[in-house]
Protein backbone atom coordinates (compact mmCIF):
# COMPACT_ATOMS: atom_id res chain seq x y z
CA UNK A 1 0.00 0.00 0.00
CA UNK A 2 1.34 3.45 -0.88
CA UNK A 3 1.06 6.51 1.34
CA UNK A 4 0.91 8.99 -1.52
CA UNK A 5 -1.06 7.45 -4.34
CA UNK A 6 -1.08 3.97 -5.75
CA UNK A 7 2.15 2.18 -6.51
CA UNK A 8 0.74 1.17 -9.90
CA UNK A 9 0.88 4.78 -11.15
CA UNK A 10 3.85 5.58 -13.35
CA UNK A 11 5.96 8.51 -12.22
CA UNK A 12 7.72 10.96 -14.52
CA UNK A 13 11.08 9.21 -14.16
CA UNK A 14 14.31 10.42 -15.76
CA UNK A 15 14.59 10.06 -19.49
CA UNK A 16 17.95 8.36 -20.25
CA UNK A 17 17.78 9.73 -23.81
CA UNK A 18 17.10 13.31 -22.77
CA UNK A 19 19.45 15.86 -24.37
CA UNK A 20 22.48 16.77 -22.27
CA UNK A 21 22.23 20.12 -20.54
CA UNK A 22 24.46 23.04 -21.43
CA UNK A 23 27.74 23.14 -19.44
CA UNK A 24 26.68 26.15 -17.33
CA UNK A 25 23.49 24.45 -16.13
CA UNK A 26 25.14 21.06 -15.78
CA UNK A 27 27.84 22.64 -13.60
CA UNK A 28 25.30 23.83 -11.04
CA UNK A 29 23.21 20.66 -11.32
CA UNK A 30 26.19 18.44 -10.47
CA UNK A 31 27.24 20.84 -7.71
CA UNK A 32 23.80 20.69 -6.13
CA UNK A 33 23.55 16.90 -6.47
CA UNK A 34 27.01 16.28 -4.99
CA UNK A 35 27.14 19.18 -2.55
CA UNK A 36 27.51 16.87 0.46
CA UNK A 37 30.43 15.04 -1.17
CA UNK A 38 32.13 18.31 -2.03
CA UNK A 39 31.83 19.48 1.59
CA UNK A 40 33.18 16.12 2.79
CA UNK A 41 36.20 16.07 0.50
CA UNK A 42 37.02 19.65 1.54
CA UNK A 43 36.83 18.60 5.21
CA UNK A 44 39.17 15.64 4.55
CA UNK A 45 41.58 17.95 2.74
CA UNK A 46 41.47 20.36 5.68
CA UNK A 47 42.15 17.58 8.19
CA UNK A 48 45.20 16.56 6.18
CA UNK A 49 46.60 20.02 6.92
CA UNK A 50 46.76 19.36 10.66
CA UNK A 51 50.59 19.19 10.46
CA UNK A 52 50.61 22.74 9.04
CA UNK A 53 48.40 24.04 11.86
CA UNK A 54 50.51 22.11 14.39
CA UNK A 55 53.70 23.68 13.01
CA UNK A 56 52.22 27.14 13.57
CA UNK A 57 51.23 26.25 17.13
CA UNK A 58 54.68 24.88 17.93
CA UNK A 59 56.44 27.91 16.48
CA UNK A 60 54.20 30.46 18.18
CA UNK A 61 53.74 28.83 21.58
CA UNK A 62 57.19 27.38 22.31
CA UNK A 63 60.61 28.94 22.61
CA UNK A 64 63.36 26.44 23.23
CA UNK A 65 66.16 24.70 21.38
CA UNK A 66 63.74 22.18 19.85
CA UNK A 67 61.27 24.72 18.49
CA UNK A 68 62.85 25.21 15.08
CA UNK A 69 63.65 21.51 14.62
CA UNK A 70 60.12 20.40 15.51
CA UNK A 71 58.57 23.10 13.33
CA UNK A 72 60.64 22.07 10.32
CA UNK A 73 59.90 18.39 10.93
CA UNK A 74 56.13 18.93 11.04
CA UNK A 75 56.32 21.15 7.94
CA UNK A 76 58.22 18.36 6.17
CA UNK A 77 55.40 15.94 7.03
CA UNK A 78 52.92 18.41 5.54
CA UNK A 79 55.04 18.73 2.42
CA UNK A 80 55.08 14.96 1.86
CA UNK A 81 51.31 14.56 2.13
CA UNK A 82 50.26 17.71 0.23
CA UNK A 83 50.65 16.26 -3.26
CA UNK A 84 48.97 12.91 -2.49
CA UNK A 85 46.12 14.78 -0.79
CA UNK A 86 45.54 16.71 -4.02
CA UNK A 87 45.64 13.42 -5.94
CA UNK A 88 42.97 11.97 -3.66
CA UNK A 89 40.77 15.02 -4.19
CA UNK A 90 41.27 14.80 -7.96
CA UNK A 91 40.14 11.18 -8.07
CA UNK A 92 36.93 12.02 -6.19
CA UNK A 93 36.22 15.16 -8.23
CA UNK A 94 36.71 13.29 -11.50
CA UNK A 95 34.01 10.81 -10.48
CA UNK A 96 31.73 13.68 -9.50
CA UNK A 97 32.15 15.31 -12.91
CA UNK A 98 31.53 11.96 -14.63
CA UNK A 99 28.39 11.61 -12.47
CA UNK A 100 29.43 8.15 -11.27
CA UNK A 101 28.33 6.43 -8.08
CA UNK A 102 31.22 5.81 -5.67
CA UNK A 103 32.28 5.51 -2.04
CA UNK A 104 34.06 8.75 -1.23
CA UNK A 105 36.40 7.47 1.48
CA UNK A 106 37.50 4.46 -0.55
CA UNK A 107 38.16 6.47 -3.71
CA UNK A 108 40.03 9.20 -1.85
CA UNK A 109 42.23 6.57 -0.21
CA UNK A 110 43.00 4.98 -3.59
CA UNK A 111 43.90 8.34 -5.09
CA UNK A 112 46.11 9.16 -2.12
CA UNK A 113 48.00 5.86 -1.89
CA UNK A 114 48.21 4.74 -5.52
CA UNK A 115 49.50 8.10 -6.75
CA UNK A 116 51.70 8.96 -3.77
CA UNK A 117 55.08 8.99 -5.54
CA UNK A 118 53.91 10.77 -8.70
CA UNK A 119 51.88 13.33 -6.76
CA UNK A 120 54.87 14.06 -4.52
CA UNK A 121 56.99 14.67 -7.64
CA UNK A 122 54.43 17.10 -9.09
CA UNK A 123 54.11 18.94 -5.79
CA UNK A 124 57.91 19.22 -5.48
CA UNK A 125 58.08 20.85 -8.92
CA UNK A 126 55.26 23.21 -7.95
CA UNK A 127 56.96 24.11 -4.68
CA UNK A 128 60.24 24.94 -6.41
CA UNK A 129 58.56 27.17 -8.99
CA UNK A 130 56.38 28.88 -6.35
CA UNK A 131 59.40 29.50 -4.13
CA UNK A 132 61.32 30.93 -7.10
CA UNK A 133 58.47 33.26 -8.07
CA UNK A 134 58.03 34.50 -4.49
CA UNK A 135 61.77 34.98 -4.00
CA UNK A 136 61.98 36.84 -7.32
CA UNK A 137 59.30 39.27 -6.17
CA UNK A 138 61.63 40.45 -3.40
CA UNK A 139 65.06 39.86 -4.96
CA UNK A 140 64.75 41.25 -8.52
CA UNK A 141 63.52 44.77 -7.57
CA UNK A 142 66.23 45.11 -4.91
CA UNK A 143 68.89 43.90 -7.34
CA UNK A 144 67.71 46.34 -10.03
CA UNK A 145 67.73 49.24 -7.56
CA UNK A 146 71.19 48.34 -6.23
CA UNK A 147 72.84 47.84 -9.62
CA UNK A 148 70.71 50.01 -11.89
CA UNK A 149 70.28 47.11 -14.31
CA UNK A 150 66.64 47.20 -15.37
CA UNK A 151 67.19 44.29 -17.73
CA UNK A 152 66.88 41.97 -14.76
CA UNK A 153 63.11 42.43 -14.97
CA UNK A 154 63.15 40.53 -18.26
CA UNK A 155 64.41 37.48 -16.39
CA UNK A 156 61.77 38.08 -13.74
CA UNK A 157 59.08 38.26 -16.43
CA UNK A 158 60.27 34.95 -17.85
CA UNK A 159 60.09 33.33 -14.42
CA UNK A 160 56.52 34.62 -13.96
CA UNK A 161 55.58 33.26 -17.39
CA UNK A 162 56.98 29.84 -16.42
CA UNK A 163 54.97 29.98 -13.18
CA UNK A 164 51.79 30.85 -15.13
CA UNK A 165 52.32 27.96 -17.55
CA UNK A 166 52.88 25.59 -14.63
CA UNK A 167 49.68 26.87 -13.02
CA UNK A 168 47.76 26.05 -16.20
CA UNK A 169 49.45 22.64 -16.39
CA UNK A 170 48.21 21.89 -12.88
CA UNK A 171 44.67 22.07 -14.23
CA UNK A 172 45.51 18.83 -16.06
CA UNK A 173 48.28 17.05 -14.15
CA UNK A 174 46.28 15.51 -11.29
CA UNK A 175 43.28 14.80 -13.52
CA UNK A 176 45.49 12.87 -15.95
CA UNK A 177 47.11 11.06 -13.04
CA UNK A 178 43.67 10.05 -11.75
CA UNK A 179 42.30 8.97 -15.14
CA UNK A 180 45.25 7.27 -16.85
CA UNK A 181 48.18 4.98 -16.21
CA UNK A 182 50.67 7.25 -17.99
CA UNK A 183 54.11 7.82 -16.54
CA UNK A 184 54.80 11.17 -14.82
CA UNK A 185 57.06 12.32 -17.65
CA UNK A 186 54.30 11.68 -20.20
CA UNK A 187 51.68 13.32 -18.00
CA UNK A 188 53.81 16.48 -17.71
CA UNK A 189 54.34 16.54 -21.48
CA UNK A 190 50.64 16.01 -22.21
CA UNK A 191 49.66 18.66 -19.67
CA UNK A 192 51.91 21.17 -21.40
CA UNK A 193 50.40 20.37 -24.80
CA UNK A 194 46.84 20.52 -23.46
CA UNK A 195 47.51 24.02 -22.14
CA UNK A 196 48.31 25.11 -25.67
CA UNK A 197 45.06 23.57 -26.91
CA UNK A 198 42.86 25.13 -24.25
CA UNK A 199 44.04 28.64 -23.40
CA UNK A 200 40.43 29.87 -23.25
CA UNK A 201 39.50 27.20 -20.70
CA UNK A 202 42.62 28.00 -18.65
CA UNK A 203 41.70 31.68 -18.52
CA UNK A 204 38.10 30.88 -17.56
CA UNK A 205 39.28 28.63 -14.74
CA UNK A 206 41.78 31.20 -13.49
CA UNK A 207 39.07 33.88 -13.48
CA UNK A 208 36.75 31.54 -11.56
CA UNK A 209 39.42 30.80 -8.96
CA UNK A 210 40.19 34.51 -8.57
CA UNK A 211 36.47 35.20 -8.14
CA UNK A 212 36.13 32.55 -5.43
CA UNK A 213 39.21 33.79 -3.57
CA UNK A 214 38.00 37.37 -3.89
CA UNK A 215 34.59 36.38 -2.50
CA UNK A 216 36.21 34.64 0.46
CA UNK A 217 38.40 37.68 1.13
CA UNK A 218 35.33 39.94 1.00
CA UNK A 219 33.38 37.73 3.41
CA UNK A 220 36.28 37.57 5.85
CA UNK A 221 36.73 41.34 5.69
CA UNK A 222 33.04 41.74 6.57
CA UNK A 223 33.10 39.30 9.47
CA UNK A 224 35.81 36.93 10.64
CA UNK A 225 33.12 34.37 11.54
CA UNK A 226 33.03 33.45 7.86
CA UNK A 227 36.26 31.53 8.52
CA UNK A 228 34.02 28.57 9.38
CA UNK A 229 33.51 28.17 5.60
CA UNK A 230 37.19 27.47 4.94
CA UNK A 231 37.25 23.85 6.25
CA UNK A 232 34.15 22.93 4.25
CA UNK A 233 33.93 24.62 0.89
CA UNK A 234 36.37 26.81 -1.07
CA UNK A 235 39.20 24.34 -1.80
CA UNK A 236 36.90 21.55 -3.01
CA UNK A 237 34.82 24.00 -5.04
CA UNK A 238 37.96 25.20 -6.82
CA UNK A 239 38.96 21.58 -7.48
CA UNK A 240 35.48 20.83 -8.81
CA UNK A 241 35.63 23.89 -11.07
CA UNK A 242 39.02 22.85 -12.44
CA UNK A 243 37.87 19.28 -13.09
CA UNK A 244 34.57 20.33 -14.67
CA UNK A 245 36.20 22.75 -17.10
CA UNK A 246 39.26 20.73 -18.02
CA UNK A 247 38.31 17.06 -17.87
CA UNK A 248 36.28 17.34 -21.11
CA UNK A 249 39.49 18.58 -22.77
CA UNK A 250 41.29 15.47 -21.51
CA UNK A 251 38.47 13.31 -22.83
CA UNK A 252 38.58 14.99 -26.23
CA UNK A 253 42.33 14.89 -26.81
CA UNK A 254 43.57 11.97 -24.68
CA UNK A 255 40.94 9.45 -23.59
CA UNK A 256 38.56 9.31 -26.57
CA UNK A 257 41.36 9.06 -29.21
CA UNK A 258 42.93 6.18 -27.27
CA UNK A 259 39.74 4.11 -27.28
CA UNK A 260 39.01 4.98 -30.91
CA UNK A 261 42.44 3.75 -31.99
CA UNK A 262 42.39 0.63 -29.81
CA UNK A 263 38.83 -0.30 -30.72
CA UNK A 264 37.96 -0.87 -27.06
CA UNK A 265 34.71 0.32 -25.51
CA UNK A 266 35.12 3.67 -23.81
CA UNK A 267 33.88 3.35 -20.19
CA UNK A 268 33.37 7.12 -20.05
CA UNK A 269 31.14 7.21 -23.13
CA UNK A 270 27.83 8.88 -22.33
CA UNK A 271 26.00 6.70 -24.84
CA UNK A 272 27.61 3.26 -24.99
CA UNK A 273 26.36 0.94 -27.75
CA UNK A 274 25.03 -1.85 -25.61
CA UNK A 275 23.39 -4.88 -27.15
CA UNK A 276 19.66 -4.68 -26.44
CA UNK A 277 19.40 -8.49 -26.37
CA UNK A 278 21.76 -8.68 -23.40
CA UNK A 279 19.85 -6.21 -21.25
CA UNK A 280 17.94 -7.51 -18.26
CA UNK A 281 15.63 -4.51 -18.36
CA UNK A 282 15.21 -1.25 -20.24
CA UNK A 283 15.01 2.12 -18.52
CA UNK A 284 11.80 3.74 -19.73
CA UNK A 285 12.07 6.80 -17.50
CA UNK A 286 10.31 9.79 -19.05
CA UNK A 287 8.39 7.68 -21.56
CA UNK A 288 5.83 5.93 -19.37
CA UNK A 289 2.28 7.18 -19.29
CA UNK A 290 0.14 7.24 -16.13
CA UNK A 291 -2.22 4.31 -15.86
CA UNK A 292 -5.88 5.14 -16.22
CA UNK A 293 -7.98 4.39 -13.20
CA UNK A 294 -10.85 2.05 -13.93
CA UNK A 295 -14.15 2.86 -12.30
CA UNK A 296 -15.41 0.05 -10.13
CA UNK A 297 -19.14 -0.60 -9.86
CA UNK A 298 -20.57 -2.13 -6.77
CA UNK A 299 -21.85 -5.62 -7.42
CA UNK A 300 -25.11 -7.01 -6.24
CA UNK A 301 -25.21 -8.61 -2.84
CA UNK A 302 -26.96 -11.95 -2.51
CA UNK A 303 -28.78 -12.20 0.76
Amino acid sequence: MSLFGGYQNAGPGIDPNAPKKKPFFRFWELLKRNFGKILTVNLIYTLLHIPLFLAGIIYMSTNNKFTDIMTLFVLAVQFFIEGPALAGCARVQRLIVLDKAFFLGEEFKKGFTQNFGAALLYWTIDAIVIASAVAGYFVYPQYAEATGRRGIFIIYGISLAVAAILLFMNYYIMALQAATTLKPKTILKNSFMLVGLSLKECLITTAGIALMLGLMWLLLSINSLFMFLIPFFPAAFIGYLVMFVHYPVIQKFVINPYYEESGEENPEDDDPHDDDDDRLFTDRGGSEEPMKKESRKKGKTIS
